[in-house]
Parts: C-alpha cells; structure tokens; sequence
C-alpha cells in the first residue's frame, strides 16, 4: 500500500544534501584498503587528545540528559571569544542553525539572498519555509556584495553570506562586509557564515565580532567541524544581539546539542596549540595543493579555507577516474572539481594520481 498522506507542496521539489562518498563504501566497492577521502572539508588531524580524554570521562554519564542551557560551554566561548554568555547560540552543528534562523524569520514569498555557487543549504532553507531564493553569481570567485545590494527587496528577510565561502573557499575583507550591512535595511536579518575561520590568513577578515553591536541584525556563525575536529559530534554556534539570542533560545529545540559534543567543545577550548597546528599544516598543505595544480595546467581560485577549487571540463568523468584509483574528491557540477587538503601523504598522492588521470582521460585543463 502506497503512502498518502498529503504533504506540503514546496517539500517535493526540495534537492537533499548529498555528503562526499564515505571511504568505507569505496573499499567496498573496489575491494581495496587504504582509500584517501579529501572530499569533505574534514580535518586530517582529527581532535586534541584533550577531547578524547575528556570524552572517555564523559562516557559514564550519557544516561543522563545534557545541560539544556549549555552553561558551561556557553561561558568558555565567551571567554574565548570576548562576548556575553547571552549572545551565545548553539546548535547541532552550524549547519542547524541555519535552518533555524530561516525558521525564526521567513515567511512564504519572503526572499532569500546567497551566493551561487555556495553551500547548498541557503537555498534549501528557501524552499522549506516557501521563500524565493535569490541566487548571486561570484565575482572572481568570492561574493559581490555590490551586487548583493542592489538585489534588495521589501521583500528580502535573511541574507547568507558565507566567508570564506564554500566551495570556492575565497573571501571578502570585512570591509566589504560592513559596507554591505551599512546599506542592508535593519529588518533583514544577515547570517555570516564563518564556518572556515581559524584558517583564514588574510588580515582584512578578522574582527567581526567587533561590529556586532552596531548592527543588531548581523549573526556570526562559526563551528566545532573544521579546525577542531568533532565534524562527527556535531557542534555550531554563533554570536548574536541578546534580544534575538534570547528568542532563539525559546525557539531551538531542547538538548538539541548532546552532552559529548559540549563535553568535546569545552575541551576543544582548552588545547588552542592543537588547533594552531592543524591551520599550519592547513596553510603548507593548501600551498603544495595550490602549486601542484598550477603545474598540471590548472587555474585554482584563491582560497583561504582548508579546500582547493577549480574549474576543468569533464569534472565528472576526472572525478570517477580519481574514485577507480581510491581516491575521493568533491564534483561541483559538470565542470569544477573541490579538494580538501589533508596530510602530506594524502595531498601529494592526489596529485600524483590526479595527473596520471588527466593524462589517461586526455583532459586538457582550462
């Protein structure tokens, strides 16, 4: 018997995020070991030993329901951070948040304004609430805010901006961002997606915290995923006005971050050096990544995330030739290909076979 309830219309045509292929389905598949996945933004050198240590204390507890109110790791980001505890927003991954403040704010036919190419869940967050996403092509591969602006409606409610952005990991100075929030009207609320921070090196990106005060209507998002390897334990959050912060807190749903995670995130908080050492071998790494795919032909954009991309006819087909040989990148479309930097290992075997592909498949690179 065929299911029949009747859901709501929007739903159907919504296209679900399809994660990177897991290594262990590929070893499977081709019956081999040791496959190298750099699809996913990952982090190669995974969490402080601090966090594992903290975990395996924390394990005895999980019968327990966690802190509803997060208190604890609330107040290490503020110390961490320099903010009120009150501005803290938590969720199940930074990724969670983002559908809630949609969720918080639109209403069908409201608009929604990213950036395209981008990270799939602004438009989805669209189409679940019934808004208009209003797609903004890059300009040299990094958000055109100018354009941004004169895409403003009365009926523009939220604005995701995603710095650096993903896929192409490219930014936009925070001057750019503030120019922007200086024309964007105080009602439409505008989400800076700080996913990939800790990896930035350009100086004109910092600081945006700094800003929060003057314009109310500005949210930084930031995650535990990336440079702090808990990806698995699913841990977002983000820094807002009180006032919105307080009806955010009535609005999430409650426990909606496990106590590992907070457990793992305060513990994150406390080994810094760790961190440090995963953006350092970020930075080496997306350099060899850089140099490497220049010499095969390539013309990567700038990035300053922990992900190289670029664009190259017949992304597909290289993309499958790369999966036969264990290894596992990301398709953007028919014509771009992403890559997380990983080890040295990792990142020069990518390279080796990636040229060894190209010339088997008799790819010439524009």
């Amino acid at each position: 018997m065929s299911f029949q309830v009747p859901l709501r219309k929007n739903l159907l045509g919504i296209k679900p995020y399809i994660p990177g292929k897991p290594i262990e389905e590929l070893e499977r598949e081709l019956g081999i070991q040791n496959a190298s996945k750099i699809a996913s933004n990952e982090n190669p050198l995974g969490p402080s030993p601090k966090v594992l240590q903290a975990l395996e204390k924390a394990l005895s507890k999980i019968s327990r329901y966690p802190d509803g109110g997060a208190h604890n790791l609330s107040h290490a980001l503020s110390r961490h951070l320099g903010v009120n505890p009150k501005q803290v927003l938590l969720g199940n991954g930074s990724n969670e948040l983002l559908v809630l403040l949609g969720q918080m704010v639109l209403n069908p036919g409201d608009e929604v304004v990213f950036a395209e190419p981008g990270f799939i869940i602004y438009p989805l967050v669209a189409q679940l609430f019934e808004a208009v996403p209003r797609a903004i092509p890059l300009k040299d591969f990094a958000h055109d805010l100018q354009a941004f602006s004169k895409a403003l409606t009365p009926k523009t409610k939220l604005v995701y901006i995603c710095n650096p952005n993903n896929p192409t990991g490219s930014m936009v100075s925070l001057l750019a961002v503030e120019a922007f929030l200086k024309v964007c009207p105080p009602s439409v609320l505008v989400v800076l997606d700080e996913a990939y921070y800790e990896y930035v090196e350009e100086k004109t990106y910092f600081e945006s915290l700094r800003i929060l005060d003057k314009y109310p209507n500005l949210i930084v998002l930031r995650t535990f995923s990336k440079a702090f390897g808990l990806a698995g334990l699913r841990v977002g959050y983000g820094i807002a006005h009180e006032d919105f912060a307080e009806i955010y807190q009535k609005t999430r749903q409650p426990f909606n971050v496990n106590s590992l995670a907070m457990t793992a995130a305060e513990a994150a908080l406390t080994d810094i050096s760790h961190m440090k050492k995963v953006t350092a071998l970020n930075s080496s790494m997306r350099g060899l990544l850089l140099d490497g795919l220049v010499k095969l032909g390539l013309k990567p954009a700038p990035t300053q995330a922990n992900f190289v991309y670029f664009n190259i006819p017949g992304a597909l087909e290289l993309y499958q030739g790369l999966l036969e040989k264990g290894v596992i990148i990301r398709p953007m479309g028919p014509n771009a290909l992403r890559v997380t930097t990983g080890t040295e290992e990792e990142t020069r075997n990518f390279l080796g076979v990636f040229e060894g592909v190209l010339k088997a498949k008799g790819a010439h690179p524009k």
